[in-house]
This record gives structure tokens, C-alpha cells and sequence, in this order.
């Protein structure tokens, strides 16, 4: 076979270009990268304790504290049933619904937590008191015949119900089914915690009985919250699996929990004891757990009371970064570590707003780029630009901790150099960000059909959307090269389009 000149093969390579109207050109987009300004993004970031250990605390004082504070995207209402069922079949919602009808407009999500064994102060943590013995459980649930421990042997004379007793177990069906009719499903409704076993509804009895829970209990309570919320995401804590002290049925209860959809949080990073002892795996004592959920749904992380772990002496200087003596770390490290073992999508510092704001404020924005995830192009790689098509590639970068569980819209535009022309814009519908794991380059192939007559010089810019709430997705780009929401990210030359 005859082997054509060298001058042929090139102009016949140029030829192929110039009939493609464009040059095949790779852009490396690491040095527009800007990993300090926080991004906050739709679907992630920060949540307050509205309400914790009663109806008074971690109240905001400054509204401007809430508004203000980078990332946040939620409020947590931890709350006992005997304030929203003081009598049967009579629900008083106004204690969530005066914060629903204040902080949703504002642009708020709300996350749930009805617990049913609580240990503060009568008219803070619970309603009532008869004869010194304080109720989270609704009292008329005892008149009823629930059997229960009045003044248990490890914590004050707050009343724990015997978590499979048959009256207690009807009782509390009947309200969650009530529940879940007024606000399963809400738009506006993150998460819905397995709140009604265990001390502070955690599924441990370290301040009341110190009896284990058994299997059979504690499935129990996992199926009545399965029977009733079909629409919201059900959450449990690590502790609630593994409450029965057998290794057996501890991984028996993750795998029925993961089975049916349900996710996981961690309200123990942090705590005392396990600062003392369990460093190696930065206080989180599951994190096998997290590994095998994350992936498919989002994860919560809960601090222990900030005030606990600053009065410990676990948190010193600003944004926590002084080491700690006795344990040679800092507090942002244990922070920052356990995140890396849990990834959450959403973050708690489980305190007084301000107070937290004012001793983090760099840390804050910096975590809330690390929860859940945090997208940045590597580079961009455009392929084709034949007629009224144009292919590219991005290599795409997820650094933080989790995936999104929601797709995103990718949108384009072309801005022409010519004033006298007009941007020729684009949409791809799922721009693929569900595929993109923490840590991971993924490339993404994307073609899209343009209209309108193209010629001359163009700068093309993208940006993520969330179509539900039209809000941009940030990528971690210099705004530098941002122009009305949009990242300019290449050049490129159409000598003509027919």
C-alpha cells in the first residue's frame, strides 16, 4: 500500500477540523480553582437545634445569626410527645408550626425528633410532673394501663416507658399516624428521626435503666416509623442499632434499617468518654456503619453539646485550633476527622448559634464546604463542534465527603465577543452529579444541539442548577471568571455554522 506524503496527512487532518468548525481543544482548570470561598449549596450544609432538651433552649436571640450564618440549611425540633398529644387524639402542633410558619419562608428546611423519655426540667424538656415523676410520654399513656420504670436507678425521677409494652406501642402508632399525615412528605421536611426509644430517644439508656434494649424492641419501633412514613426520609442513630449489646443482632438491625431506606446519624461525636477512649476513630464508634450508606443516602452529624465540650476543655482558641494537652489533638481535627468517617450531608454543632459563630467563624465556612458535596472542574476537553453540535468533556472533582442524591442541571452559555451577537445558551438535563464520589475525577460526556447562527469568537460558561429551586449549584471556581452566575471556563472559535 502507498503511504501518502507528510504535507497530504496534515492537510487532510486540517480539513477534518476545519469541516468539524473546530479545533479539538483541552483546557486545565485547576489553577481557577478557589477552595476557601464557602458554597452554600442546595441539599447540604449546617442545621440548628431549634429545639433540644426542652422548648427553651438554643433559642435564636438575633435573627440575623440564623439568616447570616453561612450554609444553613436546616432547623433539628427535638421535642417530647406529651407536649403535642396532652390529651388523646387531641394534637397541639403550634410548637412546630409557629417555627414552620416563621423559618420555611425564610427558606429553611425542618428535620424532626418526638422523643419519649427525656431528662430536663418540668416546662423545658417535658410537660408534666404527678407525684415528682416527670413525663415525656403523655401521662394519660400511663393511666392507660403503659407499663414503665417511674424512677429509674440511674437518672432522676423521669418515667421510662417499657419500650414493647403493647398499650405503649398502640399509643404511640396512633400518634405517629397522626403525624405523618400533617407533615410526612412536606417539601420543606429534611429528615424524621426514630426518636420514641432510649434516653433523649437515642436507643441507649445510659440515664435511666441501663437495660439494654432488646431486639425485638427496638425493630418494633423501626417498623412503626417505617408503617407511617412513606414519603420522608427515616433517620436512626448508630447507638439505637447497636443498643442490644449483641454483635449479631446490632448487625442484623443495620442491615433491615439499610434494607428499607433508612439512614443514619451520629449523636455522639465528641463526647466525653469517647474522647478518652476511642481517638483512633475520632469518637465515632460505627464507622463501618456510615461506609456502607453513604453512598446511596444522605448521613447527619450531631456534636455533643458544644458548651460540654468547650466546659471539657476539648475545644480551645479560635475555630478550635489549639491542641488539646492531655490529647495532643485539636478540637477542629476531631471535628474535621469524624466527618471523614460519618459523612454527613448535614452538620450540627448542637449549641447556642452565636456562640458557635463567634468562637468558628472560619471553620464554620470551612465545613460547610467539606459536608456532603463540593464540586470542582478539572479540566475541559472540547471534542466536536460540527454544524449545530457541540460535544465537550469535564473531568469533575468531589471534594467532599459525600455524594448529592439529587441530580443537577447542567447550563451553558456561549458569549460571543461581537456585541452585536447574541449568547447562545444551552441545558443539559442531568449534568451526571450523582456519579460523582468523594475524592474521585469523573469524566462526563456531554453533546448538545445549538441554535442560532454561530461565528467568530466565543467564551463558554457553565454553571450547576437545581431545577426544584432554581438555585445555582456552586463550583468551586474563582468568581473571577464568574459573569451573571456563570463560570467562563474556555475559548473557542466557530468560523462559521450553515
Amino acid at each position: 500500500m502507498k503511504r501518502l506524503p507528510f504535507y497530504l496527512i496534515v492537510v487532510l487532518l486540517f480539513s477534518i477540523a476545519v469541516s468539524n468548525n473546530l479545533l479539538a481543544q483541552k483546557t486545565d482548570l485547576i489553577n481557577k480553582w478557589d477552595t476557601i470561598r464557602p458554597l452554600a449549596n442546595p441539599d447540604k450544609g449546617w442545621y440548628h437545634h431549634m429545639l433540644d432538651n426542652g422548648i427553651h433552649k438554643y433559642l435564636i436571640q438575633d435573627e440575623k445569626d440564623l439568616t447570616g450564618f453561612p450554609g444553613m440549611d436546616h432547623l433539628y425540633l427535638r421535642l417530647a410527645w406529651a407536649f403535642l398529644e396532652p390529651e388523646e387524639g387531641k394534637f397541639d402542633w403550634s410548637y412546630i408550626d409557629n417555627i414552620v410558619d416563621k423559618y420555611v419562608p425564610l427558606g429553611f428546611k425542618i428535620s424532626f425528633r418526638i422523643s419519649c423519655k427525656e431528662t430536663g426540667k418540668l416546662n423545658e424538656a417535658v410537660p408534666v410532673e404527678i407525684d415528682g415523676i416527670r413525663y415525656a410520654t403523655p401521662y394519660w399513656v400511663v393511666q392507660a394501663g403503659a407499663k414503665g420504670t417511674e424512677r429509674p436507678e440511674f437518672g432522676g425521677p423521669d418515667w421510662t416507658p417499657k419500650w414493647n409494652d403493647s398499650i405503649y406501642l398502640q399509643k404511640l402508632d396512633s400518634f405517629h399516624k397522626a403525624f405523618a399525615a400533617k407533615y410526612d412528605g412536606k417539601p420543606w421536611v429534611r429528615y424524621v428521626d426514630v426518636g420514641s426509644i432510649g434516653d433523649w430517644g437515642e436507643g441507649h439508656t445510659w440515664r435511666s435503666t441501663r437495660v439494654p434494649p432488646t431486639f425485638n424492641e427496638v425493630k418494633a419501633h423501626i417498623d412503626l416509623y417505617l408503617r407511617h412514613y412513606k414519603k420522608t426520609l427515616i433517620v436512626v442513630t448508630d447507638d439505637l442499632l447497636r443498643s442490644t449489646n449483641s454483635e449479631t443482632e446490632k448487625m442484623e438491625l443495620y442491615n433491615y434499617a439499610v434494607a428499607n431506606g433508612i439512614s443514619l446519624r451520629d449523636d455522639s461525636p465528641m463526647v466525653l468518654g469517647l474522647m478518652q477512649n476511642d481517638l483512633r476513630t475520632w469518637t465515632v464508634k460505627h464507622p463501618y456503619f456510615f461506609e456502607g450508606v453513604y453512598k446511596s443516602r444522605p448521613t447527619v452529624f450531631e456534636l455533643e453539646h458544644f458548651g460540654k465540650v468547650k466546659n471539657q476543655g476539648h475545644w480551645l482558641g479560635k475555630n478550635g485550633k489549639d491542641t488539646i494537652p492531655a490529647l495532643k489533638v485539636t478540637g477542629a481535627d476531631v471535628f474535621r476527622n469524624s466527618m471523614k468517617l460519618i459523612r454527613p450531608t448535614y452538620i450540627g454543632y448542637h449549641g447556642y448559634i452565636e456562640e458557635w459563630i463567634n468562637d468558628n467563624p472560619d471553620l464554620t465556612k470551612e465545613l460547610l464546604n467539606l459536608c456532603g458535596y463540593w464540586y470542582f472542574p478539572v479540566s475541559i476537553n472540547v471534542t466536536q463542534a460540527k454544524g449545530h453540535k457541540l460535544s465537550f468533556e469535564i473531568e469533575w472533582l468531589n471534594k467532599g465527603v459525600a455524594p448529592a442524591y439529587n441530580s443537577y442541571q447542567l447550563r451553558g452559555k456561549l458569549l460571543p465577543e461581537d456585541s452585536n451577537s447574541e449568547p447562545i445558551e444551552f441545558k443539559i438535563e442531568d449534568s451526571g452529579n450523582k456519579r460523582w464520589m468523594p475524592g474521585v475525577v469523573s469524566t462526563e460526556k456531554y453533546t448538545v444541539r445549538l441554535c442560532g447562527k454561530l461565528k467568530g469568537k466565543y467564551s463558554l460558561a457553565i454553571q450547576l442548577f437545581d431545577i426544584k429551586s432554581e438555585r445555582p449549584v456552586e463550583i468551586g471556581l474563582s468568581t473571577g471568571i464568574k459573569i451573571e452566575n456563570y463560570f467562563i471556563i474556555q475559548s473557542l472559535l466557530y468560523p462559521s455554522i450553515k
